[in-house]
């Protein structure tokens, strides 16, 4: 283990926002995760750094889960578990599997953060969930004080969100993700990858030909959080009773696409028909190519970032009646 006291986090933080640990520790296994986590139950939890906004103060302890190791079991002729550690890269683990022949993660290529992180958020992209996948989620059970496994049905899991989120978010610590992948059909029918596969030629496409078009897709849509601060998508895409987008409709020209019994409907469409696609407030501004995300153009605090995110929503509201929510969490204090 490796502690640091009044560590920068800068760098550990896709937005790039000045920030402070108090006490800053990694860990590498199950075991210093436990005995860390005795000694400070209530501990900040950080993976890369990709999904949240730091304000320039994490008081008390914050432990960054290094976890690794990649472990695959073929199940029959198409299908693997694979058992990650947390503290892999994701987009890390995509490469690996699609080099070893093993479909099912390509739509989700070039997400960044860790492999802990992925459930917490299910993330998606592309028409295709992580959820669906997941077997089951090792985790470190800080009520108990014990490891547990929790089958995919504990994990509850949902449009960017689970049980690690917004059911039990101080709860468990994640430390293996089990995933059963390989034996899913090829997912193109996202219209992005459906236009740039056939820009490539590919008529009955593989997944690494699927794993391209997404690649090609984002890197020409977000920023590269090397270069420009952002935490990709910062909201998500709304779900409204069919009701409400029939009312929706009535006010702005939008698609909608059901999901779970619900229309779902873009948040970029919506930030976009508002006028705030490309907007700028000092340090912090609407990526010109895709109002979804929020950039951080040199300097910004959390609080610049919250501000303009939370102007956003208002507007959106007052125009639309379409409440939108954040994608990253919140960790820290001014």
């Amino acid at each position: 283990m490796r502690r640091v006291s009044n560590a920068c986090l800068t760098r550990a933080n896709s937005f790039g926002l000045e920030s402070t640990a108090e006490e800053l520790l990694e860990v590498s296994s199950v075991e210093e995760l436990l005995e860390s986590l005795e000694h400070s139950p209530s501990a900040t939890i950080l993976g890369e750094g990709s999904n949240v906004v730091l304000h320039r103060h994490l008081p008390g302890l914050v432990i960054r889960v290094r976890i690794r190791g990649i472990l695959v079991k073929r199940v029959d002729e198409s299908a693997y578990r694979i058992r990650v550690g947390a503290g892999e890269r994701w987009n890390e683990l995509v490469r690996s599997l699609l080099g070893r022949g093993i479909r099912g993660l390509e739509n989700l290529s070039l997400i960044p953060g860790s492999v802990g992180a992925a459930p917490y958020q299910n993330i998606g992209a592309y028409g295709r969930e992580l959820g669906p996948m997941v077997e089951s989620v090792e985790v470190v059970d800080r009520v108990e004080m014990t490891t547990r496994t929790l089958p995919a049905a504990e994990c509850e899991f949902r449009y960017r969100d689970s049980v690690f989120k917004s059911g039990s978010p101080k709860r468990y610590v994640i430390t293996y993700v089990n995933i059963r992948t390989g034996d899913q059909a090829v997912e193109t029918g996202y219209p992005d990858i459906d236009t740039e596969l056939r820009k490539l030629g590919c008529d009955r496409p593989n997944p690494i030909q699927v794993a391209r078009a997404v690649i090609r897709v984002r890197r020409r849509k977000l920023p590269d959080p090397r270069l420009i601060g952002n935490v990709g998508s910062f909201f998500k895409n709304p779900l409204l009773s069919s009701k409400d987008f029939e009312l929706l409709r009535g006010k702005c020209e939008i698609q909608g696409f059901e999901e779970r019994g619900l229309v779902k409907v873009s948040a970029a469409r919506l930030i976009e028909a508002s006028g705030w696609k490309g907007f700028r407030d000092g340090a912090v501004a609407v990526w010109h190519r895709q109002p979804l995300v929020l950039i951080n153009t040199g300097g910004a605090t959390a609080t610049n970032v919250l501000g303009l995110a939370d102007r956003i929503v208002d507007d959106v509201h007052r125009r639309y009646g379409v409440a939108l929510d954040r994608e990253p969490i919140e960790i820290g204090r001014p």
